[in-house]
């Protein structure tokens, strides 16, 4: 590639895109049961799958759960499905939890979040739109970026490569880090590189040892592209039932999915080398075994880097975790919204 890296890296978490309306962890349960989709093979899936989701949530609160409040997370819900597959002396343990299921969860949310993002991309900024606080914030965060710039997502919404496409400092022809063969040839190279560490919605991919064989729906989500593609949103993603996505569970694995795994090559290689590293809505959890590895030894090679910046209005595991590597933090106690704006 020649894409030069200015040495700012940003750490992209889900309270990155919570002001646009998408969910924080524990609120995902509930986002992906919103699900109304206009596609048949969508809707079909969505009926078998979730049922059995809120089924085995009953049982896993019923039987697993140990917390006073009863709450299940679902983290913690598909990492037990995926561990034992069941509930001995249920009636789910009829019906185990298979790799199948897992797959249609995964669909499921591909299909919500894609959708989510289509009405959403219309109310702000069909034509016509006046301003209004989610475009006012999209537009605040896009003038504190510069050419060179790495984002590390962990979020599987397309709402910042929306952004950044508007700004005209991003392209989706070589800007998450990979090319689909002559998609985007007619678009300008990349000013920032997006790299989605636990995949994206718009991903197609065909088998987890293949690349990602094309960008879905240019056309609905990046205005005036070149590429154009009459297929709607409602179906071009969701062919490859979500495969290119990872799962909330404390399971995680990229290491059989090439594309994931040469992103997180290329995620090591670009904080190692950061003189600058900001975190915006991302808490750390401590049991992100995989991300704590990545950061930890990437961190503990740039000799370089003294201090990492959190942006995080809460209470997060980034402060012993720095400390642990013997670097610096600035702890800037804000939401992401309020830290783009600048108040």
């Amino acid at each position: 590639m020649s894409f030069q890296p200015s040495g700012r890296v940003f750490i992209l978490g889900a309270g990155a895109s919570a002001f646009a309306g998408y969910p924080l962890a524990n609120g995902l349960f509930g986002f992906i049961h919103q699900t109304d989709s206009l596609e048949v093979k969508a809707k079909e899936i969505a009926s078998q799958i979730l049922p059995k989701l809120s089924d085995a949530e009953v049982q896993f609160t019923r039987h697993i759960v140990r917390n006073t409040n009863g709450v299940a997370n679902l983290e913690e819900l598909l990492t037990y499905l995926d561990l034992y597959h069941s509930f001995p002396g249920t009636i789910f343990d009829v019906t185990p939890w298979t790799e199948t299921d897992s797959a249609a969860i995964r669909r499921v949310i591909t299909d919500k979040f894609m959708d989510y993002q289509y009405d959403l991309s219309q109310r702000v900024w069909r034509s016509g739109a006046s301003a209004n606080p989610i475009s006012n914030i999209a537009k605040a965060w896009a003038r504190r970026l510069q050419p060179g710039d790495v984002i590390l997502s962990f979020n599987w919404d397309i709402l910042h490569e929306i952004i950044f496409w508007r700004s005209g400092l991003w392209s989706y022809k070589d800007g998450y880090g990979f090319q689909c063969g002559t998609q985007g040839q007619r678009e300008e190279s990349t000013k920032l590189l997006l790299l989605k560490l636990h995949g994206s919605v718009n991903w197609v991919q065909d088998e987890e040892h293949e690349p990602i064989s094309e960008i879905a729906n240019i056309p609905d989500f990046f205005p005036n592209s070149r590429d154009w593609d009459s297929r709607t949103h409602f179906d071009q993603a969701q062919i490859d039932s979500g495969r290119k996505l990872v799962l909330p569970t404390y399971l995680k694995d990229v290491s059989s999915n090439k594309v994931l795994l040469d992103i997180w090559t290329k995620a090591y290689f670009f904080i190692a080398h950061a003189r600058e590293l900001i975190v915006l809505g991302y808490s750390l959890n401590r049991v992100d075994h995989p991300a704590r590895l990545l950061f930890g030894t990437a961190l503990s090679e740039n000799t370089a880097l003294r201090r990492v910046t959190v942006v995080s209005p809460g209470g997060t595991e980034w402060p012993v975790f720095v400390d642990h590597l013997g670097k610096e933090m600035t702890n800037v106690r804000q939401k992401f919204e309020d830290w783009a704006v600048g108040t």
